[in-house]
This record gives structure tokens, C-alpha cells and sequence, in this order.
């Protein structure tokens, strides 16, 4: 069958339907470095919008991984408000009224299905099932079907109902088979220095590590673990000591830091003062949320109970750190104590250690994933075969990706996995008889 894919960036739906037997015959991104990378793998040139999308010829199959920006948890979450991205789903709906396709199928972000308490998701459904299509929904990831990476995604498959049968339309099941990050690894003679840690990385790692190996054992680290809180006493209660509602004075403020034995800026400026102050507690409106006075209040009791087991320094370095790097999550459970044995990421929320069944899900911005025990970054290449392009040739001529690092991040980030994409459609071929 002939298929049209449109938002294609490097082509994840392309590698899995042209595997199967079936032809692109357009294909459309806005991003030029996206449409560069597309054309050179399918020989296809995507450089369109699809809001000039017109005229397109015979097909069978609507792919579309709209945007997610405007539903994702990490983005705006203004949805159809959203007047650049937001309303681009109304465009797919614009091709399928013209063009009536066979089948259609979407891929977003898994907050699309509780975005707007649902409202959003009913909206998409509505729109398609008025078309005349059977409307179906999964949430799934690579890692359930063997590709170590937790990724999950929001499939949407809406057949015409004149090609339906009696029974529904069924997605894959996982397979819940075991991974392993280490069967996507590059061979560690080939992996370019530019991908290891700087010293200072690997300094802050060390430091960190000191920390989970040297408290007591039968106690689990807060989850999340805030430093800036170890050894602190502002009140949590009523308003919080930033909030001018509380109307708390800089010689206030002073005689806090005094009381945490922290150093009390010369400054007689309330900003000033500020900056010795948790960035996460800043408010002018609102007092403290009760999950967030809960976190507070569980890392001074840990602190209380494990602080004499570090280095009498261990806190004060560590509070010379960015304020990123004095946040810290333990995600692997009871397993070793060794942040080198497993996955690490620097995230915007802190620090954090992860098992090495499998990696977290790429994202297009830069928190790439880190194998402890080679103490680097994972390449391209690596993370293309966590989105299962067959950049190694096993199936086909291998797939090219971007030589531009922070490009290629970024495109398999915003990517669909095309092992689940294919394993979907497979589905579909099996409930048409294809």
C-alpha cells in the first residue's frame, strides 16, 4: 500500500512500513535538518509544511507523529491553544476529508490521552470517528517488546469502518523479555573521546558517589535527594520565607543562614540574600506546596540520621556545585551502590542513576544518556539503535544519521521507535488479511 508521512522528521514510520513492503509516496517536515537527513535515506525530499500540503497523490496510509510540544509533561501543555503546533492536528484532518485514506495512524506523547482532563484526547477521537473511521488507542514502549529503552508513546489507529470486521482491532502485546543496554553498545575501541566525562563531571559523579556508599545501608536516599535542604531549618510552615506575604526582612533572612552556619552575604539587598535560598522555594504568590514540604522535611530527617557518616566537607563541596548538581535520584533499588555500575543522566531535576536493564527515553534536548562503567555518553549511533534504525545494515542498507552530534541527538529524541511502529502495523496487516 502507498502512504503518505507527514511531521516525518527522520523517518521512523518510513524504516518500518518500507520494511514491510509498502511506499511513501510524499513525505513532509518543516525541519530542514530533518528533511536533509530524510532525503537522504529514502531519496524523497520532505521540505514542506503541512499547512501547504495540497494536491497529494493516491494513498492508502496517513502516518503522523504531530507534535507533542503542546501536550508533553516537559512542554507549554497548551494543546489546541497552542496556535503554531497546537492546531497542526486540524491539518491532518484537512488531508484526511480530502484525500480519505484506508488507515490512519498517529503517534504522541502519553499526556496527550489526560491532557485538559481528557478533553484534548476526546477531541482527536471525535474528529476521527466522525470521518467514518474505527478509532483505536495503546500506550506502548520499546523495552516491553526487547529494545532497552523506556519510551513510552500514545499509538492511534483508525481504520475506515467499511474495511472493519466484527472483532477489534488488537495492538501488539509485549513480549516483557529481559534487556540489556549493553546489547547496543558500540565496541569500546571505537567510541571517540569527545563522548567521555571531563574530569569535573566525573569529580561530581565521585562525590556523589561518596555519598551513596558511605551512608547507612539499610536506608534508602529520599527520592529526590535535595542537598540544598541537608542541615537547613527555615520554616515550612504558613508562608515560606521567601514569600513577601510573610513578610520577612533580609536581617530575617540573615539570621536563618546564620542559624544553618552558612556563610551571610555583606549585602543589605533582598536579592542578594536570596541567593542563598533553595531555587525550588521561590514564590511571591503561594505558600509551599504539602508534596514539596513533604520532600524538604524527609531530606533533613535523612540528613539528621546519616550526615555524621560523610567527610566533614562532603557538604560543603557539594554545595559548590550548580545548583543542578545538588540534586541527586538513587532509581536502582536495592542493587549496588556504585553510581559507575549503572546509567546515569544529568537531568535539569538533579543527578540521576538508573538500572541498566535499559536506558530512559531520548529526549530532544540534551540529557543523554551516560554507561557508568565507561564513564561516557552514549553516541548517535547508539542511540539510534535504541529507536531500532538499522544503522548497522542488518536489514538493509545502513540508515544515516546526522554527523552533527547535537543535531542527531536531537532527531532521534523527537523520533517514533521503528521496531513498535513496525510491530503495530503488523497488527494492521493481520486484521485486514494484507
Amino acid at each position: 500500500m502507498r502512504f503518505v508521512d507527514l511531521f516525518c522528521g527522520i523517518g521512523g514510520f518510513h524504516a518500518a512500513l518500507s520494511q514491510l513492503g509498502h511506499e511513501c509516496v510524499f513525505a513532509c517536515d518543516a525541519d530542514a535538518d530533518a528533511a536533509e537527513m530524510y532525503e537522504k535515506n529514502f531519496e524523497i525530499n520532505a521540505h514542506h509544511d503541512v499547512r501547504n500540503c495540497k494536491d497529494l497523490p493516491d494513498f492508502e496510509i496517513l502516518c503522523a507523529g504531530f507534535p507533542c510540544q503542546p501536550f508533553s509533561k516537559s512542554g507549554s501543555q497548551e494543546g489546541f491553544n497552542d496556535l503554531t503546533r497546537g492546531t497542526l492536528f486540524h491539518e491532518i484532518m484537512r488531508i484526511v476529508r480530502e484525500s480519505k485514506p484506508k488507515i490512519l495512524f498517529l503517534e504522541n506523547v502519553p499526556n496527550l490521552h489526560t491532557h485538559d482532563d481528557g478533553n484534548t484526547f476526546k477531541i482527536i477521537k471525535a474528529s476521527i470517528e466522525e470521518e467514518g473511521y474505527h478509532f483505536s488507542s495503546a500506550i506502548l514502549s520499546p523495552h516491553e517488546f526487547g529494545t532497552p529503552q523506556i519510551r513510552k508513546r500514545l499509538y492511534m489507529v483508525a481504520i475506515k469502518q467499511e474495511y472493519c470486521r466484527e472483532e477489534v482491532f488488537q495492538f501488539p502485546k509485549g513480549t516483557q523479555q529481559k534487556t540489556s543496554v549493553k546489547t547496543i553498545l558500540d565496541k569500546k575501541r571505537s567510541v571517540n573521546k569527545k563522548y567521555y566525562l571531563s574530569d569535573e563531571e566525573i569529580r561530581i559523579l565521585n562525590h556523589w558517589n561518596d555519598f551513596i556508599q558511605q551512608i547507612n545501608p539499610e536506608m534508602k536516599p529520599p527520592s529526590p535527594t535535595w542537598s540544598q535542604d541537608f542541615g537547613r531549618s527555615y520554616p515550612l510552615e504558613k508562608i515560606h520565607p521567601i514569600s513577601k506575604q510573610w513578610r520577612v526582612t533580609v536581617t530575617d533572612l540573615k539570621k536563618s543562614l546564620q542559624e544553618d552556619r552558612l556563610p551571610i552575604p555583606d549585602s543589605r539587598l533582598r536579592k542578594d540574600v536570596l541567593k542563598y535560598f533553595p531555587p525550588y522555594i521561590f514564590s511571591t504568590k503561594k505558600p509551599l506546596p504539602e508534596w514539596k514540604k513533604r520532600f524538604i522535611s524527609n531530606n533533613r530527617i535523612f540528613w539528621e540520621n546519616n550526615g555524621q557518616l560523610l567527610a566533614d566537607d562532603w557538604l560543603s563541596t557539594v554545595r559548590g556545585f550548580e545548583q543542578t548538581y545538588q540534586k541527586f535520584e538513587w532509581q536502582v533499588g536495592d542493587e549496588e551502590r556504585d553510581i559507575w555500575k549503572h546509567m546515569i543522566q544529568f537531568r535539569p531535576s538533579g543527578i540521576r542513576v538508573k538500572r541498566t536493564n535499559y536506558i530512559p527515553a531520548l529526549v530532544a534536548i540534551a540529557q543523554i544518556p551516560i554507561i557508568g562503567w565507561q564513564k561516557r555518553r552514549m553516541t548517535p549511533k547508539e542511540c539510534a539503535r535504541a529507536q531500532d534504525f538499522d544503522v548497522d545494515g542488518l536489514i538493509s542498507d545502513p540508515y544515516i544519521i546526522s554527523n552533527v552530534d547535537s543535531i542527531a541527538y536531537k532527531q532521534l529524541g523527537n523520533a517514533v521507535n521503528v521496531k513498535v511502529v513496525k510491530l503495530i502495523f503488523e497488527s494492521v496487516e493481520s486484521y485486514l488479511e494484507i
